[in-house]
């Protein structure tokens, strides 16, 4: 008997693991993926001693807890710190100033909808704890999600190394000695930052538990996964979580431009929610 080393992933079985990945996690992944889904599955099915891929789908249906495992196999998780300087730019320069003008008194909430390894949550934390220190008053929560449990654990350590802070390291190296603490072999976030900061698990294909929250979603490089319609489902479920008027900003390769959603344009990259789910 062969041993999965040796056995493709093909025909049936290649089908039901692609119509799976979508039924999961809403992610449309054709054949041309193959190879990536082989190398991600084998390791796992080895470990399970199980012979084939069938096998291992057949254990996934009898074994609901290999369903989130499944998931984290699949999913692709890679980010930085301060990726995509505009957004930041905006960000800090835009959007803080504007909104404590007009919310004084409040506190403002946060989400990263899809959080990966927590590199853009402490980035938003960074931005918010500079904001404070120039305005004592400010206050602000943040909560990062995201569909895999392994990255949620990754961000919550809150250890990082290599690529993901390389450009921070580079680009902004008072920032970054400021808030990042030498830790083994690579950097820890300060725990001044991680004070304000909650991770946890969500699909994006449910409606979030917190209706009419958040001031600000940062939902990006998620989208290009998604078919349209589900893109469309999504940001449906976004806003949401959304207060009316509430910003949106997504992936520097993503567009709504030809999609039916309840967000208007304001520039490149952010957009605004322009339905009001108050009562819903």
């Amino acid at each position: 008997m062969n041993s999965i080393e040796q056995l493709e992933l093909e025909g049936t079985s290649l089908e039901k693991v692609l119509l799976l990945v979508y039924k999961l996690t809403g992610i449309s992944m054709g054949v041309n993926k193959k190879t990536l889904i082989q190398g991600r599955l084998r390791p796992r099915i080895r470990k399970l001693g199980l012979g084939s891929y069938d096998n291992y789908l057949d254990y996934l249906s009898n074994n609901k807890e290999e369903i989130q495992e499944f998931i984290n196999l699949v999913t692709t998780n890679e980010t930085s710190f301060f990726r995509t300087q505009r957004v930041w730019e905006y960000f800090t320069k835009d959007f803080l100033p504007n909104w404590w003008l007009v919310n004084p008194k409040k506190t403002l909430k946060i989400w990263s909808g899809a959080s990966s390894s927590g590199e853009e949550v402490y980035t938003i934390g960074i931005c918010c704890e500079e904001f404070r220190n120039k305005n004592p008053g400010f206050s602000y929560q943040i909560y990062g999600t995201d569909i895999s449990s392994d990255v949620v654990a990754v961000a919550e350590k809150a250890e990082y190394a290599g690529r993901s802070i390389e450009l921070f390291k580079t680009t902004n190296r008072p920032l970054f000695d400021k808030y990042m603490q030498p830790h083994g072999e690579g950097f820890k976030v300060h725990p001044d930052v991680k004070l304000k900061i909650r991770f946890g698990l969500h699909n994006l294909f449910s409606i979030p538990r917190e209706r009419n929250f958040y001031d600000i979603v940062f939902l990006r490089n998620v989208l290009i996964y998604f078919e349209p319609p589900d893109i469309e489902k999504v940001l449906s479920n976004i806003s949401k979580g959304l207060v009316f008027s509430g910003t949106l900003i997504i992936g520097e390769s993503e567009s709504l431009s030809s999609l039916k959603t309840p967000f208007k344009y304001k520039q490149a990259l952010v957009y605004e929610n322009g339905e009001n789910h108050h009562g819903s």
